[in-house]
């Protein structure tokens, strides 16, 4: 059976993007030595779902992104990115139940929620994750956009397995309780 899952970096104070969306505080963490189960992830999944403000920052920052996998956008204003043609990319809205039994019924392996906390904070109101892989950094932003607002990420999960990292990222797989 196929799984939702996040994965993302977090602030130690809770946040996804710092001061006007800006994203970019994360980048440090990048490193070729280290792909924090990247390629796993990516190799367990048929598709990637994220937010637009999250493909804006791509968009923004890596213009020539190769999509390996078929990448869903959602978003109210697909008109905005008329003039984006990438292969494997798609604009998508309407009810998110329905987007992500849509996605899963396309593609096979899992579905790899890849950013917006807007997004991923309504899946979890919804019940749509299956598993979270939070890697914490341990940054500081102040302020910015809180990766979780309505969600009771407690009451919904468990942790399941802990990892740090040289650079300070500590990881945490989170799994839905049953």
């Amino acid at each position: 059976m196929s799984k939702v899952i996040f994965y993302g970096v977090m602030s130690l104070d809770g946040y996804i993007a710092g001061e006007n969306d800006d994203m970019g505080w994360a980048e440090k963490y990048l490193s070729p030595q280290e792909d924090f189960g990247w390629m796993e992830l990516i190799q367990s999944c048929g598709a990637v779902l994220m937010g637009r403000k999250t493909f804006e920052f791509e968009l923004k920052n890596a213009p020539e992104l190769d999509r390996i996998l078929p990448t869903y956008v959602v978003t109210e204003q697909p008109l905005r990115f008329d003039g984006v043609h990438t292969q494997n990319l798609y604009f998508i809205g309407g009810d998110l139940r329905e987007v992500v039994e849509s996605i899963k019924a396309k593609h096979q392996g899992n579905l790899f929620v890849g950013g917006g906390a807007m997004l991923l904070d309504t899946m979890l109101v919804m019940g749509l994750v299956d598993e979270l892989r939070l890697f914490l950094a341990p940054d500081l932003l102040g302020g910015g956009t809180k990766l979780f607002k309505g969600s009771q990420i407690k009451a919904q999960f468990s942790l399941t397995q802990t990892e740090q990292y040289e650079s300070g990222l500590v990881e945490m797989r989170l799994e839905r309780k049953l």
